[in-house]
């Protein structure tokens, strides 16, 4: 949201440079300059923020998709037939619990809120490896923390 403020502020000041305060010439180059690169950089920033949005639902669905089969994947070590390591898991979910994390601060940014969909963070979940002490028996519990 502030980065699209500014991007306006520098069209303003752009416009307010090169008519109103034509006491030089570099006040209409100072104008164009600061212009062009506002006009630019607002430009980028919304279409960034229309492909964003537009892809809303499909990053929902894949997030959705990860998480039950990280889900998945500590229910089947909790079986007879454990075919993925332990470490290899809780590395998967400390990597989801990143990205979860990263989704909702740039979310809840003001800098970078408007280039991130709130749908796609109100639709992430932690995993919580306590809920999985259980199945995950490790003499070394670090990750619990």
């Amino acid at each position: 949201m502030i980065l699209i403020l500014i991007f306006s502020g520098l069209i303003i000041l752009g416009i307010i440079f090169s008519k109103l305060w034509n006491v030089n010439d570099y006040g209409d180059y100072l104008g164009c300059l600061s212009f062009v690169i506002g006009s630019a950089c607002l430009s980028v920033s919304i279409v960034l923020i229309a492909v964003n949005h537009i892809n809303a639902p499909k990053v929902i669905q894949e997030n959705k998709l990860k998480y039950e089969s990280l889900c998945k994947r500590c229910e089947i070590i909790k079986s007879e037939y454990e075919d993925i390591s332990k470490s290899d898991l809780i590395n998967d979910i400390a990597e989801w619990n990143m990205e979860v994390y990263d989704t909702k601060y740039r979310t809840s940014n003001p800098w970078t809120s408007w280039f991130n969909p709130p749908k796609i963070a109100d639709n992430l979940d932690y995993i919580y490896l306590d809920t999985f002490e259980s199945i995950i028996e490790s003499e070394d519990k670090w990750w619990l923390t």
